[in-house]
């Protein structure tokens, strides 16, 4: 979603590489329709001997901002200071924006960019459509009521329910005798969680769940119920981390 001329110093945006001019990359800012910059030293660290072994023309990047001069119009940007995850993130979401907009065009044809910017005023597309998948109301705002039955079929179909995990890693000792059958009777007491062993004597324990508000309540839940079961034969349990 973006309601602002120019994007903000340290933002993370996706952009189309245009031209190429000696040393210095030229881009459109996809979403803010904005030449982007990128010069030599911020392609990539160390010694560059061919641009082109890192970007083409057409290409998708994604770059973070470094500048902006409002007045000239002027945006500099950096390929090197962006992480391969959020590189991988940002084209990801570039292509999961493109597939929504294309179930959008199957059943609207030509009206499909109008009503697609107007979605975008509020969120992503492909946001909007995992939302209305939920809750098939939110369709009304946009579509008539033909239209959005058609759309509500294609995303039930083509986008998958939308999950939400909770994980945390416990670590669990037991000095009985019969120790380990008693960690495994403890882990085995609860049967939603995926348990995965680590490595003595962790464990990660993650829950999943359309409802978000449900994830951290059957984590919690989950842990509480192994650690009863666990120091009821007289062995430990502490909870490591949580995501």
């Amino acid at each position: 979603m973006v309601t602002k001329e120019f994007p903000d110093e340290g933002e993370l945006v996706l952009c189309t590489v245009m031209k190429i001019m000696g040393t210095t990359i030229f881009t459109n800012i996809e979403n803010y329709n904005k030449t982007g910059i990128i010069s030599t030293s911020e392609i990539a660290p160390g010694r560059i001997r061919n641009i082109r072994d890192y970007v083409t023309i057409n290409k998708k990047i994604a770059c973070k901002v470094l500048r902006i001069d409002r007045e000239r119009g002027n945006i500099d940007l950096s390929l090197r200071r962006v992480s391969q995850k959020d590189s991988r993130e940002i084209l990801e979401a570039f292509k999961k924006e493109n597939a929504a907009l294309l179930i959008l065009k199957m059943v609207l044809n030509e009206k499909a960019n109008q009503i697609a910017d107007k979605i975008r005023a509020k969120s992503s597309i492909m946001e909007f459509l995992e939302k209305a998948r939920e809750n098939p109301a939110l369709l009304d705002e946009f579509f008539p009521k033909k239209e959005a039955e058609q759309i509500l079929k294609i995303i039930k179909e083509k986008i998958k329910e939308k999950k939400f995990e909770a994980k945390a890693v416990i670590s669990i000792s037991s000095t009985a005798p019969n120790g380990i059958t008693l960690i495994k009777e403890a882990l085995l007491s609860v049967k939603t969680p995926k348990i995965t062993y680590i490595g003595a004597p962790n464990y990660s324990i993650s829950v999943e769940s359309i409802n978000p508000k449900e994830v951290d309540k059957k984590l919690q839940e989950a842990i509480e119920t192994i650690s009863k079961k666990i120091k009821a034969s007289g062995g430990k349990i502490e909870v490591k981390e949580e995501d």
